[in-house]
């Protein structure tokens, strides 16, 4: 029976609406999809459609076709309409309480937010798909996908025995019956291949990618043999070996626009500019690069974009064309500057690699300086911004006096699940931005947002006698803007708690990486305890916060309220301001 048949026999089966029924089906359109990478399949989307349009017959169903939009728009570089959809279909599926489902829609995400740019949140969903599909291994090529995909985010974030593991753990799936179509075999000795040459074994890894080439050929599986082409083509580029390495990337480069694969082109682009550069040839680099700008700046993969942007100007710097040079600077830094705004997660990374490209620069591109130093004190405190521009690192510090100020949304899951993800992540940002505002006319420096909550202190670096004025300032500035936002929006907004601690403190910058500054210590701990105990649309301060601030504002003792770890500590109210200096 042919291929064709066999799912004309289960679509038929499943529109009768059984769970057992649709699995089968929808398995089979996935590995039909995955092994054709989303090339061709139209016929097969159209009957998943058909649950789309007939959801009273199967909400699992439903789900799944929604899944495979999303899937398919992955293929096809739609990040951002990808993420949404199955966005939704996580939402269907976890209504349902279908797990699996659900790790698949994390999968895709994840593969999302990886080509966005976003590692770490790519590995946290990478890793709850993987983990989720290991335990039924029901999809199994997709238990598979999940292992090498994320065994390759731990090649990028540089955990190469972690990655190699991975990879030894999940080959034997590859042997199990089930796995007929070996749809996922050639990346995963693609991905083993690239972490044997990032252990410096090029026997093995060379193996290893002439395996996978010849599985992804067998299989006629074009976008994976354009891959490994273009991964063996970074290998021999790292032993030195250009002519191979510009063939084996020319190799992919035309597969990949035969297939209309154009943001994967842009890779090839790249990497074909970069071995040019390498051969004496800045001219053909440029002009290679210049073909890589077209297609991501239609595409708006900014990530590519920053790379092109930076080469170029690089590469005109070298022919002491300053002025054309400069000018791809400037276009570098202020796509930075709308990068570090749309990843926030990724700032101070992405400052530091700003910062290290101003200093490969000249003396004629010195007047840039002032656009990177007035991005970095958007993330950090001025002296700490200094002492890390100087230095390339900042020490910790003890503060004796602060105050301490913790926000949170109250029944924010539920609240949040009546949105879809982009209002949630638009009305978050409207009410962060304001918060932000009022931390700046306090002086009052914002240390992080964790989910829905919001940490800031005052008395640091710099000591301010006021700090524990200004902070309470603040929190009634915010309480009236949540107050009036819930006016105006009603359910389509949040309701807010506040709670406020004074003592002291340690602040520093963590991580190597994606290092952030942070602030520890017991004072942190109470605050956050004081907003755990506050109710919405209140202020609640701590004894401490209290004795600074009482002559200040009207205060209403709460008493002695039990805090989690804290035991029983006296609690008060923030009413109005008493005086004005």
């Amino acid at each position: 029976m042919s291929t064709v048949d066999t799912l004309d026999i289960l679509f038929e089966n499943a529109k009768g609406g059984s769970d057992q029924a649709v699995d089968d089906f929808f398995c089979e359109v996935l590995e039909l999809i995955s092994l054709a990478q989303g090339m061709g399949v139209d016929p097969i989307i159209e009957k998943a459609m058909w649950f789309c349009n007939n959801p009273d017959v199967t909400m699992r169903g439903l789900a799944y076709a929604m899944f495979i939009s999303g899937f398919v728009d992955s293929f096809y570089a739609k990040h951002s309409s990808s993420i949404d959809i199955c966005s939704e279909a996580h939402s269907l599926f976890a209504g349902l309480g279908f797990a699996d489902g659900v790790a698949m829609c994390a999968l895709v995400k994840g593969t999302n937010y990886r080509s966005l740019g976003n590692i770490d949140l790519a590995i946290q969903y990478m890793k709850e798909a993987y983990d989720q599909l290991h335990k039924t291994d029901n999809i199994l090529h997709f238990t598979i996908a999940g292992g090498h995909q994320l065994a390759d985010l731990y090649i990028e974030s540089g955990n190469y025995a972690e990655s190699l593991a991975l990879c030894q753990e999940v080959w034997p799936l590859t042997l199990l019956p089930a796995n007929k179509r070996k749809v996922f075999d050639a990346r995963l000795l693609n991905t083993i291949g690239n972490v044997y040459a990032k252990l410096g074994n090029n026997v093995l890894a060379l193996q290893y990618l002439r395996n996978a080439l010849s599985v992804s050929e067998s299989l006629r599986q074009l976008p994976v043999t354009a891959r490994t082409l273009t991964d063996l083509g970074r290998y021999y580029l790292s032993i030195n070996d250009y002519d191979t390495a510009l063939a084996h990337n020319n190799q992919a480069l035309e597969l990949r626009a035969g297939l209309q694969l154009r943001n994967p082109m842009i890779t090839n682009l790249i990497n074909i500019a970069s071995i040019y550069e390498l051969q004496g040839k800045p001219d053909a680099a440029i002009a290679t690069l210049l073909k890589g700008f077209a297609i991501a700046d239609e595409l708006k993969v900014n990530i590519k974009l920053l790379q092109i942007l930076k080469k170029l100007s690089g590469l005109y710097e070298s022919k002491d064309d300053l002025r054309v040079s400069l000018d791809y600077y400037k276009r570098y830094n202020t796509l930075l500057e709308e990068q570090i705004n749309e990843l926030h997660d990724q700032k101070i990374t992405n400052v530091k690699l700003f910062a290290e490209a101003e200093r490969a620069q000249k003396e004629e591109i010195a007047k840039e300086k002032k656009r990177s130093d007035d991005l970095l004190l958007n993330i950090l405190p001025e002296e700490v911004a200094e002492e890390l521009k100087n230095s390339d690192a900042a020490e910790a510090r003890y503060f004796s006096d602060v105050t301490v100020l913790f926000t949170d949304f109250v029944d924010f899951t539920a609240t949040a699940s009546r949105f879809t993800p982009k209002q949630l992540v638009s009305e978050l940002h409207a009410c962060f931005k304001a918060f932000d505002e009022i931390m700046e006319q306090y002086e009052i420096e914002k240390i992080k947002t964790v989910g829905d909550a919001y940490l800031a202190v005052c008395g640091l670096p710099v000591a301010d006698t006021r700090h524990a004025e200004n902070v309470v300032l603040a929190a009634i500035d915010i309480c009236n803007f949540m107050k009036k936002r819930h006016e105006e929006l009603g359910e389509d907004t949040f309701k807010i708690r506040v709670g406020i601690n004074s003592g002291s403190v340690v602040a520093g910058i963590v991580g190597v990486k994606k290092f952030s500054y942070d602030i520890w210590g017991d004072t942190v701990n109470t605050a956050a305890r004081m907003e755990q105990n506050s109710e919405a649309g209140s202020i609640n301060i701590s004894q401490s916060t209290y004795e600074l601030v009482k002559d200040k504002f009207a205060c209403k003792c709460r008493g002695e309220v039990h805090a989690k770890g804290k035991g029983m500590l006296r609690m008060y109210y923030v009413g109005e301001r008493l005086s004005i200096d």
